[in-house]
């Protein structure tokens, strides 16, 4: 018997340089924002693969871990792979095993193409957004030293974690 429920249309995104200069400046001059809650942490096993999946069940990207790196559990249960240098940057431990405070700040923009996108992160694979994600690179708190490695945030999470 065929299916009588109306097949789903793939979201078509847009594929966008990262490192753009114009979205390079844009970030650049975009305000800072603190990184604020906790999340759960664990070392991760060498070639360990993680699917990102943001809380609305789109899966944002995938990676797999490498020596060092360390998973992430946000407290909606998205989980992603960190290296260590980021982690140790990113996070420190509180009194409870496994859990640590977020700290670190970012320079952000809400996605200026108005549609969803797809750029190759930094470790490479595809990372997408919906049209009102949020473009991101980490900084000092004072919004110098960027890190000139811009990933997408999805709209809501940045909007719990970011103050």
């Amino acid at each position: 018997m065929e299916s009588l429920k109306p097949e789903r249309k793939p979201e078509l995104f847009e594929k966008i340089d990262r490192k753009a200069p114009a979205l390079m400046g844009a970030l650049a001059s975009a305000p800072v924002f603190k990184k604020h809650g906790q999340v759960h942490a664990r070392r991760a096993v060498v070639g360990e693969s993680i699917i990102t999946t943001l809380e609305s069940g789109i899966k944002e990207t995938e990676n797999t871990a490498q020596e060092g790196d360390w998973i992430i559990t946000n407290p909606d249960g998205e989980e992603y792979i960190i290296s260590e240098n980021k982690f140790n940057s990113r996070y420190e431990p509180t009194n409870e095993d496994g859990l640590y405070e977020a700290k670190g700040s970012c320079r952000a923009i809400v996605n200026p193409f108005g549609k969803p996108i797809e750029i190759m992160a930094s470790w490479g694979s595809p990372q997408t957004g919906g049209s009102d994600c949020m473009i991101a690179d980490t900084c000092d708190d004072d919004g110098s030293n960027m890190n000139g490695e811009p990933y997408i945030i999805d709209a809501d999470a940045f909007a719990k974690t970011y103050q």
